[in-house]
């Protein structure tokens, strides 16, 4: 071992060092161009939904419900003293929003002209909206349901509402039109009503806003500035109105933003304490700035590589996947430690590319161990830990080629090496050596950490629900039911879907479904749900009620006796006849859902009609979806539309669980074959079984006892805890594979450095992934503590493994490492 005071001297240095240094440079360099130029971060929770449920359209309806309307739709609730403070207030506000460039679409009520447009849509087309059902339709045209209209439009044309009667009375004496305008009210749900032209609730003291925002709810960047928008404007309309209003919202673009900003906050805290504490850890151990810098180097390359990657393949980074690569630190430090500490106490005679070379089998076995252990994550269906795979290996390949490749070039070729750093390792090797004496004893820590593991893992409780990944402010969550309670219902998690493979053929399907659920509120088994078909009905359907009234000659002749039988002067309806004969000379065209969109009634058809995109089982197809509340119990959905083909009833959160489940499993299985592979590997590399073990076993044990103590402890065992076994394992199978590759070296001198290497890296892992476990967001906090945990066993485990193998430990040869040695 090189001694304290032996003082740093640089000799002349090869030539290719200018070179590895332009060229580390060069590609830095492109990578960081690439992160700055593509930035762009999201927290979209949907990129940790499922793809591979049993019906993959059904996750494909899911995440494309999550990026539709329904999440872009925002709910403004403006409350004031009196309805007239808050339709004001709400109208002066939806005038300042309406401008800004990412509002799509704006409604605070029903504007001048949109009642024309929905008359223009509707009342030509009345006919084909006669009734939903052959029978219906009998009995509308029966001669009995002719009397009852006649009687009904006498009722109404004595209430006092008999003014919107009258106009319409002579051409639609069956009322289909204003029966139309009911089921349009009707969609509106909630207890939402009109007060001159702007919707307002039930109590009179909260006028509503609906808007949409152009970009997804998870695009930070865009949602933002809009949501700043809101609180600006909604600032100056309040001070206008003597500071009586109250703004409230509903909208998933708000929890988002909270969301970001915690992930952020943690990743900028992660990244900053854990750099510092670093910094402070390389300085007392190796006692120069110069290290921290080059300690700092792999680091800075393998994330600025892995960002760039992850912006050229995904096109953004995920919130998530930031706060993860703020944790590469505590894996790509092991290569950096490892290099420093041997170069440093057993330096090799050819300098610091020598030492690199010498260890480039245990750094190359390690880094491709962890490789594979993340490249498992690749092959999944989420592609939010797709993304961390991709990041997390190739960052940790970065790393580990600037390790072998870059920093050699510009560390010292003499290094002199710390006193607390020299100090360290003799301890270590004088500890190593009393414990190899004393190995039998050593043989309860494993002993201790199966029992622990037999214990723990019976009491496993599996939580498979993607809620448990994300947090929900619970003040925002209480005031986004209280405006969703003020306009509808209905629980987006739960719905049918109706399939077709175009527009007409869903459509049919819904009309069937529709159908259906009726019977079911009817019969008191279903509380509420919103259908397209209240706006529209398949082309078949208007044509069969079209036919049905073109196609009866007498139908006039009926209608004006039945009429005439309940009061109403013979031939008062001429214009009807009119209409019937202009009707089958020329029929109106169906009505189609491009025309509803081109209509004010857009905003409230959009959310029930999605795009489902081809798969190698289906083509491209439509989807038309029906939202649900209040199934009874005992009730089954799927078994009550199991006899309508293309009816599927989605639960999402039971969905979600049954995908991640099943993932879960899968997710088990590749761990295990893959650390049967790196098993083999590790084999492969020594030859010897007892030192294969020892470099092997450690990692694994560590991280099913953690998982054990995690159990034991009452903590809920998720896919994120899992995910973070694999890091776990990563990290402790490079201890091993570090410890083993000394093993076979010079002697316990070369073990102690690596030991010592081992137990810095540890430190600066447990670091990083502490400060994580401190973090407010879930997913975040889980990786943070199974990855402390595990890391810190690994660091007891990995040297105990290798003592209890080894009958003796080697002696050392000090000229074996002399520099001095020609």
């Amino acid at each position: 071992m090189s001694s304290p005071s032996q003082p740093e001297v640089d000799p002349p240095r090869p030539r290719a060092r200018p070179l590895r240094i332009a060229l580390g440079l060069a590609l830095l360099l492109a990578a960081l161009i690439v992160v700055i130029t593509r930035w762009s971060v999201t927290s979209d929770i949907t990129s940790f939904l499922a793809q591979d449920v049993e019906d993959p359209r059904l996750a494909k309806i899911a995440s494309r419900l999550a990026e539709s309307e329904l999440t872009r739709t925002v709910i403004l609730s403006v409350e004031a003293p009196r309805a007239d403070i808050a339709t004001a207030g709400a109208r002066a506000l939806a005038e300042k929003l309406a401008p800004h460039p990412e509002v799509a679409w704006l409604r605070a009520g029903i504007e001048d002209g949109q009642g024309e447009a929905i008359h223009a849509l509707y009342f030509p087309r009345r006919f084909q909206f006669l009734a939903d059902s052959e029978q219906t339709r009998a009995r509308a045209l029966s001669d009995a349901g002719l009397g009852e209209a006649a009687r009904e439009l006498r009722r109404q044309l004595a209430l006092p509402t008999s003014t919107l009667i009258k106009p319409i009375a002579s051409e639609d004496p069956l009322l289909l039109f204003p029966a139309q305008l009911r089921r349009l009210e009707d969609a509106r749900g909630g207890d939402l009503d009109l007060l001159d032209g702007q919707f307002i609730s039930a109590d009179g003291r909260h006028a509503l806003i609906f808007l949409a925002s152009k970009h997804s709810a998870f695009a930070t960047a865009h949602y933002a500035p809009l949501q700043e928008a809101i609180d600006a404007a909604f600032a100056e309309v309040n001070a206008a109105h003597g500071q009586q209003l109250k703004l409230e919202q509903s909208g998933i673009g708000r929890f988002n933003l909270v969301a970001a900003s915690s992930q952020q906050a943690d990743a900028q805290r992660i990244s900053i304490i854990g750099t510092v504490g670093l910094v402070i850890l390389f300085l007392v151990m190796f006692r120069r700035p110069r290290y921290v810098l080059l300690a700092l180097t792999p680091l800075v390359f393998g994330v600025v590589t892995a960002a760039a990657v992850v912006l050229l393949v995904y096109g953004r980074l995920h919130g998530l996947t930031l706060a993860f690569g703020a944790t590469l630190i505590g894996v790509c430090i092991d290569y950096v430690v490892h290099l420093f500490n041997h170069h440093m106490l057993e330096p090799d005679p050819r300098g610091p590319i020598g030492t690199a070379r010498r260890l480039s089998p245990g750094l190359w076995l390690g880094a491709i161990t962890t490789i594979a252990g993340f490249g498992g994550l690749a092959w999944t269906s989420f592609p939010g830990l797709r993304e961390m795979a991709v990041f997390a290996g190739v960052g940790v390949l970065a790393a580990v080629l600037a390790t072998r490749y870059w920093l050699p070039a510009l560390m010292p070729m003499r290094p002199r090496p710390g006193r607390v750093q020299a100090a360290c390792a003799a301890a270590l090797g004088r500890l190593l050596t009393r414990l190899h004496r004393r190995r039998g004893w050593l043989a309860l820590l494993p002993t201790v950490a199966a029992a622990l593991c037999v214990i723990g893992i019976s009491r496993i409780e599996w939580v498979d629900d993607l809620s448990v990944l994300n947090k929900l402010d619970p003040e925002l969550l209480a005031e986004d039911e209280r405006v969703r309670e003020r306009v509808a219902r209905m629980d987006a998690g739960h719905f049918i879907i109706s399939i077709g493979d175009d527009e007409e053929v869903a459509l049919a399907v819904n009309d069937r479904v529709y159908a259906r659920l009726e019977r079911l509120q009817r019969d008191g088994e279903l509380a509420a749900f919103q259908s397209l078909h209240t706006f529209l009905w398949s082309g078949a359907l208007q044509r069969e009620n079209l036919d049905a009234v073109a196609l009866d000659l007498q139908l006039m002749v009926r209608l004006d006796r039945a009429f005439a039988a309940n009061g109403f002067r013979p031939g008062a309806f001429a214009k009807l006849e009119g209409a019937l004969a202009e009707l089958r000379a020329s029929p109106p065209a169906p009505l189609r859902f491009e025309d509803l969109l081109a209509s004010p009634l857009g905003p409230l058809v959009r959310p029930f009609r999605v795009e489902l995109p081809a798969t190698a089982e289906h083509p491209a197809q439509v989807g038309v979806i029906t939202f649900v509340r209040g199934v009874a119990p005992g009730v089954d959905l799927p078994a009550v539309l199991s006899d309508i083909p293309g009816a599927y009833f989605f639960d999402q959160r039971a969905t979600m669980r049954a995908a991640y489940g099943r993932y879960r499993q899968r997710t088990v299985e590749l761990v295990g074959a893959g650390l049967a592979l790196v098993g083999l590997l590790v084999l492969a590399r020594y030859r010897r079984l007892g030192l294969a073990l020892a470099a092997f076993l450690p990692a694994v044990l560590a991280a099913v006892t953690t998982l054990a103590a995690l159990a034991l402890a009452g903590t809920a065992i998720h896919i994120l805890h899992v995910v973070s076994l694999l890091l776990v394992l990563s990290m402790g199978v490079d201890y091993g594979v570090f410890l083993a590759e000394s093993r076979a070296g010079a002697g316990v001198r070369e073990l102690a450095a690596t030991t010592l290497s081992v137990a810095l890296a540890c430190a600066s892992t447990a670091l990083a992934f502490g400060l994580l476990a401190m973090s407010k967001y879930p997913a975040l906090h889980a990786i943070g503590v199974s990855v402390g945990l595990g890391v810190l066993l690994s660091l007891v485990l990995a040297p105990t493994g290798l003592l209890l193998v080894s009958r003796e430990l080697p002696e050392d040869d000090a000229r074996a490492r002399d520099p001095e040695e020609p």
